[in-house]
């Protein structure tokens, strides 16, 4: 009768033992995102790498999670708000995926589609970049790329790739500006 009460106590004991590791282990790893410069909210550009024509306007928040996401200037019936992941790839520049579903009215398809009635049943976007933020934490640039990718998985490996465009992204932290409050 000792034995079965001795190893649930101490099952018991290993499993409190084994959730507050892990519960350390969480919080060290959120802490040391939350040090990374990206982590915040940006105003950001996304330009044609070829034309330098601005492609895309962005309000972007880098989480300390290491999750972001982007409210774009595009139609919000297409979609415009969506999610991705990043990670630190060291000396202040960061590596993201964002992929997001793609949506489009009727005629407004912004890529070459190779369907013949020019229609897509479904689609997803891919967009992958890399940035590195100043010294002085208040801007970041690099480059990306977005691909439009046939179907609704954009990580799928064996998708084909419908469309691509080169970027040129500049991104500046948004702050408070105290001045501009109303009064108290």
């Amino acid at each position: 009768m000792n034995g079965p009460k001795w190893s649930l106590k101490s099952t018991g004991v290993a499993t409190l033992i084994a959730a507050i590791a892990l519960a350390l282990l969480g919080s060290g790893a959120s802490c040391a995102s939350a040090e990374e410069p990206i982590v915040g909210f940006w105003q950001v550009t996304f330009k044609d790498m070829t034309s330098g024509e601005v492609v895309l306007r962005v309000w972007e928040a880098w989480h300390s999670d290491q999750t972001e996401m982007q409210n774009v200037s595009a139609n919000p019936i297409g979609g415009n708000v969506c999610q991705g992941a990043w990670v630190p790839l060291g000396q202040r520049t960061y590596g993201l995926n964002h992929p997001a579903f793609l949506f489009f009215v009727e005629g407004e398809f912004p890529f070459p589609s190779e369907d013949q009635e020019g229609q897509l049943e479904s689609a997803s976007i891919d967009i992958l970049a890399r940035v590195t933020v100043d010294k002085i934490g208040d801007t970041f640039a690099g480059t990306g790329i977005i691909k439009v990718i046939e179907g609704i998985d954009p990580l799928d490996p064996s998708a084909s790739v419908l469309a691509t465009e080169n970027l040129i992204i500049t991104g500046k932290r948004v702050k408070v500006d105290l001045s501009q409050l109303p009064p108290a």
